[in-house]
């Protein structure tokens, strides 16, 4: 039988053992055939039971490799766990348990006890935090209240004090009231400093960016230290560069303030010598401009070894310093944290009987130059107010007095009310050009009364004469619909030409 459908091992046995005469019975060829297809079966299931073999010990090395890595990961592990047990110091009477792999449990409950541990700790820190919080902020009230309680008597002393010293008095009294106006003059800056670095340290300064000429800014603070200048005998020179841009982008106040506190305090610690004030152009493009500025004097100079701590607060050079002198020891802190706001540090070049120099840069933006250009002091006299109807809302006596005379002087036409409501009922009887609001007062306070007027008219101008001098309480006057702030005691100058601005009397 000669079947090429058979299995070759099947048809070598046939061909080996089987006659010619059995191959050819067809049953028996259905037998053949049955067995072949055997052979066959048994050889597809070896093959498959040799693949599924292969298969199953490949798969058995990766389970065996993920477990000796798992069995390596875990080791490692414990060995980190008991590395950092180790490494956390043993609360007062605990005792480290034994760094062994087979001591977990212990391990582990002594871990727990400090994350407690640790999480009273956690919660004491936070109530510290609260509590010093709450310190915070009521220093800052205090602050505040102190404020405008030591300010609103003192405008009374120094608004009668300016009055005074216009009038004609005999040459005694006039040295008397000077001497006055000096030592008010120093309490009044005093007074600033303090609220100042509060305001600092609680970041709550802002800086304005608002065009200005700062060559102009610097003559200014010439022209006011002049005279205390003279006092000590000494000369201020003013040495500007003819390339710095006539107007920038900045602060003003606050730049004036840094270069104040330089100018002053060259002059209180020279006799008989010279200050010279210094800007010059370091560079400049398009968008912005990079300034030098430099306060040097010829007075008692700094030895090395003070010179770092004068930035310190409340600390000078030398502890005779504050009696020879005065001072808070605030105003080069104030100096350098309002310079750190601009991106700048202030530096120092001093020997000890030999001068100092303070200098800092300062870069900012080009504003637009205006095409106006006019000084106040030229354009403002005093018909500027004449005619003007103010309406003085005061409660403090003292302070309605001495804004009254200042007002008077100018030509304006005054009417005062007592507090907040009866300001309002006033101004809702009259017809007012301006309004001067104190805040602070019995039976409805400023804000109330401003907020009040504002809503039944949109344009008055408002002004806000109060001795409440933190950024908090501006910012809440702003919002109630206030245009502008003088802070008392005011400085008769600012508030005529802010009266002037906004009644439109001058550009």
């Amino acid at each position: 039988m000669e079947n090429p459908v058979l299995h070759k091992l099947a048809a070598k046995q046939i061909s080996k053992y089987l006659s010619g005469e059995c191959l050819e019975n067809e049953r028996f060829q259905a037998f053949i055939r049955a067995v072949s297809d055997s052979y066959r079966n048994f050889d597809r299931d070896k093959e498959l039971f040799e693949h599924s073999s292969a298969l199953n010990e490949i798969e058995y090395g990766e389970i065996n490799e993920k477990l000796k890595e798992e069995i390596r990961q875990r080791r490692q592990s414990v060995e980190k766990l008991i590395e950092a047990i180790q490494s956390l110091e043993a609360p007062s009477g605990e005792v480290l348990p034994a760094a062994d792999p087979d001591n977990l449990v212990e391990l582990l409950d002594f871990l727990q006890r400090q994350i407690e541990h640790r999480n009273v700790i956690e919660a004491e820190l936070r109530a510290a935090k609260e509590v010093a919080e709450a310190a915070t902020q009521a220093k800052s009230e205090f602050l505040s209240m102190m404020s405008h309680e030591i300010r609103t008597p003192l405008n009374g002393i120094v608004g009668m004090t300016y009055l005074m010293l216009q009038e004609d008095v005999p040459p005694t009294i006039a040295e008397n009231l000077k001497t006055l106006q000096f030592s008010i003059e120093h309490l009044y800056a005093l007074i600033n400093d303090i609220l100042d670095f509060s305001k600092i340290e609680a970041g709550k300064v802002e800086l304005e960016e608002i065009n200005f000429d700062f060559k102009q800014l610097v003559s200014n603070i010439k022209r006011a230290q002049q005279f205390k200048a003279e006092e000590n005998g000494n000369r201020i020179k003013l040495m500007v560069d003819d390339d710095i841009p006539d107007s920038l982008l900045g602060d003003p106040v606050r730049i004036g303030q840094v270069l104040s506190n330089l100018v002053s305090n060259a002059i209180k610690f020279t006799r008989q010598g010279t200050i010279t004030i210094e800007l010059s152009l370091l560079n400049k493009s398009e968008e912005e401009a990079s300034i030098f500025v430099s306060v040097r004097d010829t007075g008692i100079g700094i030895a090395p070894e003070k010179q770092a701590a004068i930035f310190e607060m409340f600390t000078q050079a030398n502890s005779a310093t504050t009696r020879n002198f005065g001072g808070t020891g605030l105003g080069l802190v104030i100096t350098r944290k309002l310079l750190e706001l601009y991106g700048s540090a202030i530096e120092l070049e001093s020997q000890e009987g030999k001068g100092a120099e303070f200098s800092f840069t300062l870069t900012l933006p080009v504003g637009m130059v205006s095409k106006q250009h006019f000084n106040l002091i030229d354009i403002i006299n005093d018909h500027t107010l004449k005619g003007l109807r103010v309406l003085l809302i005061e409660d403090y006596l003292v302070n309605v007095k001495v804004a009254v005379k200042f007002l008077t002087r100018w030509g304006v036409e005054v009417e005062t009310a007592e507090n907040g409501l009866v300001g309002l009922q006033k101004f809702q009887a009259g017809a007012y050009d301006l309004v001067l609001m104190d805040l602070q007062m019995p039976v409805m306070d400023g804000y109330t009364s401003a907020q009040k007027i504002r809503e039944g008219n949109a344009k008055v101008p408002i002004i806000a004469l109060t001795a409440s001098a933190t950024y908090s309480n501006k910012d809440r006057a702003t919002s109630v619909g206030i245009n502008d702030y003088v802070t008392k005691p005011f400085n008769p100058n600012d508030l005529f030409q802010k009266i002037a601005r906004h009644c439109q009397r001058i550009g």
